[in-house]
């Protein structure tokens, strides 16, 4: 049986470790985008943009600002369909 590999440990431009689901701001074209983290790979995350925004893109963790709060969950909730 072969032991399971650690998952690399991805903090993000404050120092604060993400994890998969947390939502994040990060930058794309000159603009501020939300987004969800997807995936983990040894260097970069995966984040998948909300509402108007919805490609996958990878970014290095220290590219991206880890949010939460009402006004993140309202956001949230009202792009979620778009």
């Amino acid at each position: 049986m072969t032991p399971l590999k650690e998952q690399p440990k991805h903090p993000d431009k404050l120092g604060r470790e993400l994890n998969m689901g947390d939502c994040v701001v990060y930058p794309q074209s000159n603009s501020m985008i939300i987004g969800t983290v997807i995936k983990f790979t040894p260097k970069m995350i995966t984040v998948k943009g909300v509402g108007t925004y919805r490609w996958e893109t990878r970014k290095y963790s220290s590219d991206v600002i880890k949010i939460d709060g009402p006004e993140v969950t309202m956001y949230l909730i009202k792009n979620a369909g778009k």
